[in-house]
C-alpha cells in the first residue's frame, strides 16, 4: 500500500500547472481552529476599542451622523460630500443603533462583525488554495490555521484602518477577498466540467459583487483586476491546452462557455443599483470618480509615478506589512519607525512566496510548483494592488506627506493585509510540503479513512521536527510582538487623525458640557471636531464648517444669530488674530478656553452684539482659515 501512495504522488508532482486542476475534495479540517480564529479576532478589537476610549475622528462621526439621520427616515446613498464610499456602513450602524443608541463604541461594532467575515473568508479561501495543492492533512490543517490567525491578529497598522468607521474601507476589504475566493473556485470548477447552471450562478454571483463593491468602494479595482488576469489566464492556458490534446471542438465548447461572463454584467447593474439612481439624479459624479478623482497631476506623469513608487517601497507598503502606526506622538519624518518584528516576517514570506513562483517557471520541482499554487493568486493581488496605488492619482498625496507622522494615502495600501495571510502561512508549510514529497504522503481525499495506516507511514525525520518547532517559535515571537505593539499604543492617538488636524482635541466632553450648560446649539467648527460634537449629542448641537458635508446643517448654523465658533489657538497666544479682527469692528464677545494638545488650546468664542457670518466679507477670509481645523 505505501509503494502505491507514493507511485501516485509522482505521478502528480509531475505536472506543472499555474491554475489547479485537481479531482473536487471535501475538506475534513477541524472547525475548532476556526472558533479559536473568532475568539482571538474579537478579543482584540473588543481590547482597542476599550482602550482607546472613544476617540473618534470628524470622518468616522460623519458615519455616524448619516446612522443617526436614517433612523429619523432619511435614506443616504454616499458618504456625505463625496460621490464615493457607499452608505452600506452607515446603514448597519444604523441598525446596530436601534439596539444601543448612538455611541462610539457601538460604532465599532459594525467593523468587527466585518472583521468576522474576513476571517472566515480568509478560512475559507486558505483551504480552497490548500485542497487545489494537494496537500496532506497536517499541511492543509497548518495551512488555514496560520493563514486565518494572520488575518484575526493582523499588524497595528492595518487593524486600526479596518476598525475606522469611514465610510466602507473595512467591507471593501471582505469584498476583495470574497472575490478572490469565488474567482479561483470558479477556475478550479470551470475545469471539472460543471452544469451549464452551476456556471451561470457562480458568474451571477461574482458579478453582483462586482457592483456591490463599486457602490461601497471604488478600491475594489485592486480585487477586479486581479480576477480579470486570474481568469483570462486561466482561459488562455485552456485554449491552448485544449487546442493541442483535442482539436477545434473543445475549444468551441471552452468559448461558450465563456460567454457567461456576459451573466455577470446585469447582475453587476444590480449589486451597483444605488449608485445608478444616484449617479442618474447627480449627472453621473460617481462615475466619474471612478477614472479620476479630482487630485491634480504633475505635469511629468512618469517622474510622479516613480516618486510615488518610492514613498510605497520605503514607508506605506512596509507600515502594511509590518504594522508601524504613524500617529504615535514619537514619530517623526526622522524617525518613522518603519522597522519591525512583523515586517521582517511578513516580508521574508513575501520574499519566499515571490521567489518560489518566478522559479516555478523554470524548474520543475514539486515544492515549487506547490507554493506557486498556494500564492499565484495572492500574489497577482499584491502586484494589482501595488502599481494601480502607484499609477492613480488619488496617490499624489504620498508624495506630499512623505513618511512620518503625516499619512494621508496610508489607507488605500492597507488592502494589502488581503492577501498577506497567505504569504506567512505558505512560508509555514514548507516543511510540511518538503516532508510530504518525500514521504509520497496522499493528499487529503473525501474520506479521512484515504490516508495510509499510522503504521505504514514512515516516521517523521528529526529536521522535520525541528523545523517545525522552529517555525512555531516563529509564530509565538511574531504575535507576541504584536501584542506588544498593542499594549504600547498610545490610546489618544490610535484612532487620531494625522497632520496638523491631529491639534484638535481627543476628547470634546468638556466642550460639549460647557456648551450644554451655556444654552450654546450652533456653532462654527472646522469638520474634525464639529462632526464629533454633532454625532455625540444626536443632534442636538449643530457644529459645522461651510458649506460643510452636509450643506443643510451649515444653512442651519447660517441663519442663527450670534452663532459661536470654534478655533485653535497656541497656549501662550493669549489674544488671538481673530480676537483681534473682532474687536476692530466692535464686536462684544465671551471666549471660553479648553486643553487641546500639548502647547495648544481650544477656544469657543461667542458674539453677542452681532452675527459673526462666513459670508461677512470682514470676516470671511479668516473665518475660512479657522475652519480648516490646523494651526
Amino acid at each position: 500500500m505505501s509503494d502505491s501512495v507514493i507511485t501516485q504522488t509522482k505521478k502528480t508532482s509531475g505536472k506543472q500547472l499555474i491554475f489547479p486542476q485537481f479531482a473536487s475534495t471535501r475538506p475534513v479540517t477541524s472547525c475548532m481552529p476556526l472558533i479559536a480564529c473568532f475568539l482571538l479576532a474579537v478579543i482584540v478589537r473588543v481590547w482597542l476599542i476599550v482602550h482607546t476610549n472613544g476617540v473618534l475622528d470628524g470622518d468616522e462621526a460623519t458615519v455616524g451622523i448619516q446612522a443617526e439621520h436614517i433612523l429619523r427616515g432619511q435614506f443616504p446613498v454616499y458618504y456625505y460630500g463625496q460621490a464615493y464610499l457607499g452608505s452600506f456602513q452607515a446603514y448597519v450602524v444604523a441598525f446596530i443603533f436601534l439596539f444601543t443608541g448612538p455611541a462610539v463604541w457601538a460604532m465599532r461594532i459594525e467593523p468587527i462583525l466585518i472583521s468576522l467575515l474576513i476571517v472566515y473568508l480568509t478560512w475559507r479561501f486558505s483551504l480552497a488554495l490548500a485542497e487545489a495543492t494537494q496537500l496532506s492533512l497536517r499541511a492543509r490543517t497548518w495551512f488555514a490555521t496560520v493563514a486565518t490567525l494572520v488575518a484575526a491578529f493582523a499588524p497595528l497598522y492595518d487593524v486600526v484602518e479596518e476598525m475606522r468607521v469611514t465610510g466602507g474601507y473595512i467591507e471593501a476589504f471582505a469584498l476583495m477577498l470574497w472575490l478572490l475566493w469565488c474567482a479561483f473556485r470558479l477556475t478550479r470548477r470551470w475545469n471539472q466540467q460543471p452544469s451549464r447552471r452551476e456556471l451561470t450562478w457562480r458568474w451571477i454571483g461574482l458579478g453582483f459583487l462586482v457592483g456591490l463593491g463599486f457602490w461601497i468602494d471604488p478600491m475594489v479595482v485592486y480585487a477586479c483586476a486581479a480576477i480579470a488576469l486570474w481568469i483570462g489566464g486561466y482561459f488562455v492556458l485552456e485554449w491552448i491546452k485544449r487546442g493541442k490534446q483535442t482539436g477545434v471542438s473543445t475549444r468551441k465548447a471552452l468559448g461558450t462557455e465563456m460567454l457567461f461572463c456576459l451573466f455577470a454584467l446585469p447582475a453587476a447593474i444590480v449589486g451597483f443599483t444605488p449608485g445608478l439612481i444616484w449617479g442618474a439624479q447627480n449627472n453621473w459624479a460617481n462615475i466619474a470618480y471612478i477614472f479620476h478623482n479630482g487630485t491634480p497631476v504633475p505635469g511629468n506623469r512618469l517622474h510622479t509615478i516613480l516618486k510615488i513608487g518610492k514613498v510605497y517601497l520605503t514607508c506605506l507598503a512596509p507600515r502594511a506589512i509590518g504594522g508601524a502606526l504613524p500617529t504615535q506622538p514619537d514619530v517623526t519624518p526622522a524617525n518613522p519607525h518603519i522597522l519591525t518584528f512583523a515586517l521582517v516576517i511578513v516580508g521574508c514570506s513575501l520574499v519566499l512566496c515571490a521567489s518560489g513562483i518566478g522559479l516555478s517557471f523554470f524548474l520543475q520541482h514539486q515544492l515549487l510548483t506547490r507554493i506557486r499554487q498556494l500564492t499565484f493568486l495572492p500574489m497577482i493581488f499584491f502586484i494589482c494592488t501595488s502599481a494601480i496605488f502607484c499609477v492613480s492619482s488619488i496617490s499624489i498625496g504620498a508624495i506630499y506627506s512623505g513618511c512620518g507622522p503625516v499619512d494621508y494615502v496610508g489607507r488605500y495600501v492597507v488592502a494589502l493585509v488581503v492577501c498577506l495571510p497567505f504569504f506567512v502561512a505558505a512560508a509555514c508549510v514548507v516543511p510540511f510540503m518538503i516532508s510530504q514529497g518525500q514521504r509520497g504522503q496522499l493528499p487529503v481525499q473525501d474520506r479521512a479513512d484515504t490516508q495510509p495506516p499510522a503504521s505504514l507511514r514512515p516516521p517523521r525525520s528529526s529536521w522535520e521536527i525541528w523545523s517545525q518547532i522552529g517555525l512555531l517559535i516563529l509564530l509565538v515571537l511574531y504575535f507576541a510582538t504584536q501584542a506588544v505593539a498593542y499594549i504600547q499604543a498610545d490610546p489618544r492617538y490610535t484612532f487620531q487623525p494625522t497632520g496638523c488636524v491631529a491639534e484638535n482635541p481627543t476628547d470634546v466632553t468638556p466642550l460639549i458640557s460647557y456648551m450644554e450648560s451655556a444654552d450654546i446649539h450652533y456653532v462654527w467648527a472646522s469638520s474634525w471636531i464639529g462632526n464629533r460634537i454633532t454625532f455625540l449629542t444626536n443632534g442636538a448641537i449643530i457644529a459645522t464648517d461651510w458649506p460643510g458635508r452636509l450643506p443643510a446643517n451649515g444653512l442651519l448654523v447660517l441663519h442663527q444669530k450670534q452663532a459661536s465658533r470654534k478655533m485653535l489657538a497656541r497656549h501662550n497666544d493669549e489674544h488671538p488674530a481673530f480676537l483681534q479682527l473682532l474687536d476692530a469692528n466692535h464686536v462684544i464677545y465671551k471666549v471660553a478656553r479648553f486643553y487641546s494638545e500639548p502647547g495648544i488650546d481650544v477656544l469657543l468664542v461667542t458674539p453677542l452684539n452681532r452675527t459673526v457670518s462666513p459670508l461677512d466679507p470682514a470676516f470671511a477670509s479668516q473665518l475660512k482659515t479657522i475652519l480648516i481645523g490646523c494651526l
